[in-house]
């Protein structure tokens, strides 16, 4: 059956708008194809680390382990213990309680301090066995835990455990030493303000005494006495009312039966009543009482002159109202003392308030104090010793395993990422699916490079007509002979590349001579008239050719040259690169193709390269097939999209492609189209090599 011929070939790069690189599944067959690398790595690198596990000490493990704070303090506090355990003051501890400035396993210089000269530094000795020092000490929180566990590695198992018990006791002594400062800075500001408070406390207490010296403040029963006395004078001051109440009016009756004492009585009465008014008010020596007191004395003089003398009666009345008076006086006098008494009470009562809080707060803040000093001098920071280290019996070779396998694993990751380096750093086609998804175009064989050293490539055609390069020749030929148009057999082909050098006029002197040896009727054409090669690869001259013939110089059976042994017929020709175009147009070649389409089996014109120069474009509208050749992992991708995208841009759908100058070796070693070829391996052949 005929291959059907495609309309829709060169769509998709039609379709592009850009040129692409890698596609990621191209990406990933190519890493597929080559994974024996990463193993190789792998197995190098744990090679590796097995012969250093040979010719290096094996390190022995001990671990001291030390709970920190409560399970709730969480791994924030854990963290911050840990960098302490880790860090230089701690280190530095550990290296002096050890002496490990003297030891020659911290303190040797590698190769490069010993070039640059700092083997002898006090400095750089420091550094080199604190840096030692902290690759062998590893400390992890214990998960779920507030366990903290360090654990250190050392070729010696005695020395492992001393370090990491030193370690452990280096850290405690750091976070004593811590506690203990902070205590006695906080009980420093403790003492200090207990000064104060008792400076305080003796300042209220000696401000009370001074109150009570300058203000001679009676006790307090003595003011209670005073208020007693007060009650009983009102008493009788009432009972001195009720008395000349009753004189009064008995004096009334008397004053009915002689009326002409009305008048002085009158009067007397008023400034009596006045005299008790004031006397309220003021004490008894002020100006206002005894001004009153003169003017009574005066009236009732007045009055006792005219009337010679008082009756019992009013000299009873008198006597009752100057008793009366005394006592109001007495009271006032007597209420002026209570509020002053009263006054200096208070403020008495206000000092002793402030001598005793002030009192109560030095005796708190001593007995804080004194608490504060014996903690400080029994605390221990909240650390508990879990666990001490003890010596080693045996080396820890789970370490030893993680090293091995660390090492395999850096060389697969190492050759893992040389593949990838590779993959993507690589700008040719290395897959027939890879070619075929990215221009479009179908393929139509895959051409395995040969060794042409010391002859010419097409040599190998005619001395191994079995080989694995003459079957792919023959699979080549015989898509051309399936690929029909209208029913009628493609006998015209076209020969063209990216760029020279590609091997498309190897292949095309390859294909013909494996045609000519089937019995097929075969002639090459040279049409690169710009660098032709053709001459040279059968070994003759072109002084007659193509040129000739197109310029109407020659005949076309003139040109012909039917000498060659292999059968092929050859029409080689001269560079005239600057006539090309124009003799390709001419008429002539196309009535020379048609002339040799009904002479020959197939007719292979060898064209120039398609991505510098129009002729093989223009050629193709002549032949009835295009061959575009593509070499294995050298054309570039984008260089080949590129002249290939020239082709569908202006429809053209007559062009299939050649992988050529493959590597069958790398390229069919994870692919399929290996079952291809093993029957060459079965006969002895190997794969052929580029050369």
């Amino acid at each position: 059956m005929n291959a059907p011929i495609h309309s829709d070939y060169g769509a998709v790069l039609r379709a592009r708008t850009h040129v692409s690189g890698n596609d990621f599944a191209s990406l990933v067959r190519g890493v597929w194809r080559r994974k024996s690398v990463p193993l190789l790595g792998f197995l190098v690198g744990a090679a590796i680390g097995l012969a250093g596990l040979l010719v290096t000490p094996p390190l022995y493990s001990a671990s001291a382990r030390i709970m920190i704070g409560s399970h709730g303090d969480g791994m924030g506090m854990l963290r911050s213990e840990m960098e302490i355990i880790e860090s230089t003051p701690v280190l530095s501890k550990v290296a002096g309680v050890l002496n490990l400035y003297k030891d020659h396993r911290f303190t040797k210089p590698n190769i490069l301090e010993t070039a640059m000269h700092q083997d002898m530094e006090e400095n750089a000795v420091r550094d080199r066995v604190l840096r030692r020092l902290a690759g062998m000490v590893h400390v992890s929180a214990v998960e779920g835990t507030n366990i903290i566990d360090m654990t250190v590695r050392h070729p010696v198992p005695d020395r492992a455990a001393q370090i990491a018990n030193v370690v452990l006791s280096s850290y405690q002594e750091r976070k004593n030493d811590e506690r203990f400062e902070q205590s006695r800075q906080f009980s420093a500001w403790m003492g200090k303000h207990l000064e104060e408070i008792k400076a305080q406390a003796e300042d209220a207490r000696k401000k009370l005494e001074d109150f009570q010296v300058s203000n001679s403040v009676v006790p307090q029963g003595m003011v209670d006495t005073t208020a007693e006395r007060a009650q009983n004078i009102t008493k009788e001051i009432e009972r001195t009312h009720a008395q000349i109440a009753s004189l009064e009016a008995r004096l009334v009756q008397e004053a009915k039966r002689g009326g002409k004492f009305a008048e002085p009585r009158g009067r007397l009465k008023a400034l009596e009543a006045q005299l008790a008014e004031m006397a309220t008010r003021y004490g008894e020596k002020h100006p206002k009482i005894l001004g009153l007191k003169a003017e009574i004395a005066r009236v009732r003089s007045a009055s006792s002159g005219r009337t010679g003398a008082l009756s019992d009666t009013q000299k009873q009345i008198d006597a009752a109202k100057d008793r009366l008076l005394a006592l109001r006086v007495q009271v006032n006098d007597m209420a002026a003392d209570y509020d002053t008494q009263s006054g200096m009470q208070l403020k008495r009562r206000t000092l002793e308030s402030e001598v005793l809080a002030t009192q109560h707060l030095y005796e708190n803040m001593a007995v804080k104090y004194q608490d504060l000093q014996a903690q400080t001098e029994w605390q221990d920071g909240g650390m508990k010793v879990v666990s001490m280290a003890t010596i080693p019996s045996k080396p820890d070779q789970m370490q030893r395993f993680l090293v091995v396998l660390l090492l395999g694993g850096l060389g697969f990751l190492g050759g893992l990422a040389a593949v990838f380096i590779r993959v993507l750093w690589s700008t040719g086609f290395n897959t027939l699916s890879q070619l075929e998804n990215m221009t479009g175009y179908p393929v139509f064989a895959t051409i395995p490079a040969v060794d042409s050293r010391g002859s010419a490539v097409h040599h190998s055609i005619i001395k191994n007509p079995a080989a694995l390069l003459a079957e792919s020749l023959r699979s080549l030929r015989v898509s051309l002979r399936l690929r029909t148009a209208d029913g009628v057999r493609r006998r015209v082909i076209a020969m063209t590349s990216t760029l020279p050098s590609e091997g498309k006029t190897s292949l095309a002197v390859m294909l013909a001579i494996v045609a000519a040896k089937s019995g097929e009727r075969v002639i090459v054409v040279d049409c690169d008239l710009r660098r032709p090669s053709l001459h040279k690869a059968f070994g003759i001259g072109n002084a007659r050719g193509l040129q000739d013939y197109l310029s109407d110089k020659s005949g076309l059976d003139e040109t012909i040259y039917r000498k060659d042994p292999s059968g092929v017929h050859l029409i080689t020709t001269k560079a005239v690169p600057s006539y090309s175009l124009t003799l390709l147009t001419s008429g002539r070649m196309e009535k020379m193709i048609a002339n040799l389409r009904e002479q020959y089996d197939l007719v292979i014109l060898d064209t120039p390269s398609s991505l510098a120069f129009a002729d093989s474009r223009l050629l193709a509208h002549m032949v009835d097939q295009t061959l575009y050749v593509v070499a294995w992992n050298k054309t570039r991708r984008d260089s080949a999209i590129v002249s290939l995208k020239a082709y569908a841009d202006m429809g053209y759908t007559d062009l299939a492609l050649v992988l050529n100058k493959v590597n069958l070796e790398e390229y069919l070693r994870d692919s399929a189209s290996a079952v291809i070829y093993q029957y060459g391996q079965e006969s002895g052949e190997a794969f052929p090599h580029a050369a």
